[in-house]
């Protein structure tokens, strides 16, 4: 369904009658659309709301691409925004209706090449979260404390504030309001604070940053901050803990390799994932993926939790909770929020619509635009300034999820624009007074939310 549609339908009356025993108009998605119905004269009229939906592509499958792949004016802008920018652009991608429209993956890299995601990695979490949530597992509002059983003294009698830590939530550990922060920098004397990246990369993907074990990990935060206020925690292992009690023992790791990588058309023997000394992936970086990989992450959201037509991973539900406005993070930037381990980003300001992003440190961005159906990631080198790293992100969400945008291909007569128009495109060529704004403000919003991420 592509459009907003209101359809109204009139059939004979029948006794105890319902809009399931007459009619179930199904989306794409195979699930029923929503239907209002009242007895009349004539017999019972159904008035349809059709709302604009998905696209839903098989993500098991080799993702597909537009027959105007690098090939539009969508694709010229993006592409001219990454030829504007810095050389630390690693790769880029852009999904629209579930097809590759433009791509970009830097001279040196291969398309292939994986690399940390860093904070990203805690949108992949929630998923994995949500799915013990769907099954019966977990639940929402269970506490830490029944988690893991409060009067299990070999767990609980190392942990300072032990009783503030059992009462948290997993609502409340999803969404940043627990009170809980991250302890300050020093704490950790073997880091190199000048350059914390390089230093965790020498380690080979092992390091015990957030907790070595299930102890260490609970005793790792402070309680500092306002319980139900937003406060953003950069490091906490404690979900891997909560996945590895109530799967039935498997890490993180070991449950997306059984349940969700294969389904969204991932080989789990080519993920690399950062752990402790333990064996327990950490839960807030170190997931390294490619482009590819991170797109079908995307789009497994944009497709509210289905793998294809047949196959559901997580529940719409659950996704719908994840994407929206959970708690206010307008201590960060107005306008700002936050979801279930997923930022909400109002892109108003800048001529685009609401936003949903797994957002990493350095720029590792995976956002979804439901309006325009459309999924666009992005990889960094580490190492831009917080400007930066907020121009060049502006140029190419601009680019991605402006409405003004097309992806489609050029028309009958039309040439393709040179590098320099796009270039040139890419840097604002629009001088009315809401461009200049958006040139303004955009680069500003964009860089204080990456500056937010494990730096």
């Amino acid at each position: 369904v592509e459009s907003l549609s209101h359809y109204e339908c009139i059939f004979p009356e029948k006794k105890d009658i319902t809009p399931y025993d007459l009619v179930r108009l199904q989306s794409d998605s195979n699930e029923s659309l929503p239907i209002a119905y009242r007895n009349g004269p004539l017999g019972v009229s159904f008035t349809v709301t059709v709302t604009a939906s998905p696209s839903i592509v098989d993500l098991s499958a080799e993702l597909q691409y537009s027959d105007h792949h690098n090939v539009s004016p969508g694709a010229e802008a993006l592409l001219g925004a990454i030829g504007a920018s810095s050389d630390n652009i690693r790769t880029s991608m852009v999904l629209e209706h579930g097809k590759i429209v433009t791509s970009y993956v830097r001279d040196d890299l291969d398309a292939s090449d994986t690399y940390n995601i860093y904070s990203a990695t805690k949108s992949w979490m929630s998923l994995i979260v949500g799915m013990l949530i769907d099954e019966g597992s977990l639940s929402l509002d269970e506490k830490l404390g029944d988690v893991f059983d409060s009067n299990n003294s070999s767990v609980w009698a190392n942990v300072k504030e032990a009783g503030y830590v059992q009462s948290v939530t997993i609502e409340e550990i999803l969404t940043m309001k627990s009170g809980l922060v991250d302890p300050p920098l020093e704490t950790h004397s073997d880091v190199d604070w000048e350059d914390p990246t390089s230093y965790v990369e020498s380690l080979g993907g092992v390091h015990n940053y957030g907790g070595a074990d299930l102890v260490d990990s609970l005793d790792y935060l402070d309680v500092g901050g306002t319980r139900g206020e937003f406060s953003y925690v950069l490091v906490s292992q404690i979900l891997g803990y909560v996945v590895l009690e109530r799967s039935g023992g498997r890490t993180p790791r070991e449950f997306a390799n059984e349940r969700i990588f294969p389904l969204i058309g991932i080989d789990p023997g080519k993920i690399e994932w950062d752990e402790n000394e333990e064996g327990m992936q950490h839960s807030f970086t170190g997931l390294r993926l490619n482009p590819d990989q991170m797109a079908r992450f995307g789009q497994l959201f944009l497709q509210r939790g289905l793998a294809s037509l047949g196959s559901r991973v997580v529940s719409e539900e659950y996704v719908e909770k994840s994407l929206s406005a959970q708690v206010g993070a307008s201590s960060f930037f107005p306008g700002m929020s936050y979801g279930y381990l997923f930022w909400k980003i109002d892109g108003a300001m800048m001529g685009m619509g609401s936003v949903d992003c797994a957002q990493g440190f350095g720029g590792q961005t995976i956002c979804i635009n439901d309006e325009l159906d459309r999924v666009a990631v992005l990889q960094m080198d580490v190492g831009l300034s917080e400007e930066e790293y907020g121009m060049t992100m502006f140029r190419l969400a601009l680019s991605a999820f402006s409405p003004a945008t097309t992806f489609e291909g050029y028309g009958d007569g039309e040439e393709n624009a040179s590098d320099d128009e796009a270039e040139d495109s890419a840097e604002g060529d629009d001088t009315s007074d809401s461009s200049i704004m958006r040139l303004t403000f955009g680069p500003l919003l964009l860089a204080v939310i990456v500056s937010l991420f494990f730096d």
